[in-house]
């Protein structure tokens, strides 16, 4: 067992040990010692670093008080409302009981982020993240971002099933020289593209399509995508269903392109029965010659009326499988133009249709998914230089990863966050996303996305802090906040 010392016993030897210590600082004290100096260098640093800290600290925390009071049973919003749920969402909660005022503004995303950060409006709407600028904005007056997400969009960019022009992956780039203006490309073996030797013909939708801004805004870079950002022999489809014909071929030209083999098989045997009966009208035409030449020659020899008789009757058999013959030579040869034009016309039609092989199209991922059985889509890869081809699907578009996809955004600040009203207009509308983004054609939200933000609102969970990262490849990552927002 350890015996504890008592405070007498240690005393006297402290006092000795304190002294001797003091005599050795001061002797040190004496000498110069580099290191020492630059730990004071480093605490000096420190300290200053500290007291700046703390006056940014102070800096902030005025200019959050000075942030203006936010009005009762009010929930203002700004931003972009194009492509966006908040309309019919706003709607369907002025329906239920006690809802608060909703104020919807449509002055873009730019603004609409100054002003959040200003404290002027509760909620963004939009269709990208905050940005690092627009971030520190919040972050200088002391709010904290907060990203809820609605749903999501997405591009598909994709030819006919079961046909390859040499490649399963564009890179964004790629999918832009396919589509801008002024491009030489009419083959897929041209470069940028390196693939196979097949003609090129690209579509799409027309501008009232939503997914023509969308693929003009984010392919092609077009602030105010129109006509005239696409090369001049694009497809201009007037739905998507003339889009996807565009680059399948209607059905009716599929279903005779998919009779050729039989078709080409019964002309086949068309050919040989009329080579057969050809064969037995020559036959039939020599026998004839030969019977009469015999009838001739006995009639010329006087031969007895037995052979002469014989002789007639060989002529007669002889007439008689000749005009057999013809008979069947002239139905042999009718059957076999009926087949030959059907092989013609089915021939034309698997032609058109395999010219298909080369067209491609863009179009919403919701319309793709009902035609997924006659569309290939291509997988795209980020514009970083990497090789990472993204197949696109709900759990790659919802995260964002799938680079011809945007997130439909709501972002707020903790500020905002804990007023009652707030929450409950944000609480009806994330628990109608779902089905109210499957209706207008949007790509859906997975259920434990919804749990999680369903949380963040009930006070179940801390709702996560978004913070910008320029680094990053993927959406930047939200870190946890501290308490739950209730």
């Amino acid at each position: 067992m350890r015996k504890r010392l008592s405070n007498r016993s240690l005393g006297r030897p402290l006092l000795a040990s304190l002294a001797v210590a003091a005599v050795s600082l001061g002797l040190l004290s004496a000498c110069s010692d580099p290191s020492q100096q630059a730990t004071e260098r480093v605490s000096r640093d420190q300290a200053d670093q500290f007291r700046e800290n703390k006056l940014r600290q102070q800096d902030i925390a005025k200019a959050y008080a000075a942030l203006p009071t936010r009005p009762t049973g009010v929930v203002d919003i700004d931003g972009s409302t194009s492509g966006s749920m908040t309309p019919t969402e706003i709607d369907g909660y002025e329906t239920t009981t006690d809802a608060a005022q909703v104020n919807v503004a449509d002055n873009g995303e730019d603004q609409a982020f100054q002003e959040l950060c200003a404290g002027r409006i509760d909620l963004v709407d939009s269709a990208r993240p905050i940005s690092r600028a627009e971030w520190e904005a919040c972050q200088a007056v002391g709010l904290d971002v907060v990203q809820f997400q609605v749903a999501a969009e997405a591009i598909v960019v994709a030819i006919k099933s079961e046909t390859d022009v040499g490649a399963d992956c564009l890179t964004v780039d790629q999918v832009r020289d396919l589509y801008r203006a002024g491009s030489p490309l009419t083959n897929w073996s041209q470069e940028p593209l390196g693939f196979d030797d097949v003609p090129l013909k690209v579509g799409g939708p027309n501008p009232d399509n939503n997914g023509f801004g969308f693929f003009g805004r984010y392919v092609l870079g077009a602030p105010e995508p129109s006509q005239v950002d696409l090369r001049s022999d694009y497809f201009l489809a007037e739905n998507d269903e003339e889009a996807r014909q565009f680059v399948v071929g209607k059905r009716t030209l599929e279903l005779r392109a998919a009779r050729f083999d039989d078709v080409s098989r019964r002309r086949a045997q068309a050919n040989q029965a009329l080579q057969d009966a050809r064969t037995e009208m020559a036959a039939a035409r020599a026998e004839l010659e030969i019977a009469l030449a015999e009838r001739a020659k006995g009639i010329r020899d006087e031969r007895p009326p037995a052979d002469k008789a014989k002789d007639q009757r060989r002529v007669d058999k002889a007439f008689e499988r000749r005009s057999a013959a013809r008979n069947r030579l002239n139905a042999v040869q009718l059957r076999y133009d009926q087949v030959d034009q059907l092989y013609r016309n089915t021939d034309g039609a698997r032609r058109l249709y395999e010219a298909y092989r080369g067209h491609v199209a863009y179009f919403r991922f919701s319309y793709y998914e009902l035609f997924e059985d006659q569309l290939r889509p291509f997988e795209i890869t980020m514009p970083d230089g990497q090789r990472n081809c993204i197949f696109p699907s709900q759990r790659t578009i919802t995260s964002g990863e799938y680079p011809l996809a945007r997130q439909l955004l709501i972002t707020t600040t903790t500020r905002s966050l804990v007023r009652a009203e707030v929450r409950d207009f944000l609480s009806h509308y994330i628990d109608h996303a779902q089905a109210d983004a499957e209706s207008a054609r949007l790509v859906a939200l997975p259920d434990e996305t919804v749990r999680i933000q369903r949380a963040w609102l009930n006070g179940d969970q801390a709702p996560l802090l978004y913070v910008p990262d320029d680094n990053a490849a993927k959406p930047s990552q939200p870190v946890q906040s501290e308490k739950p927002a209730r």
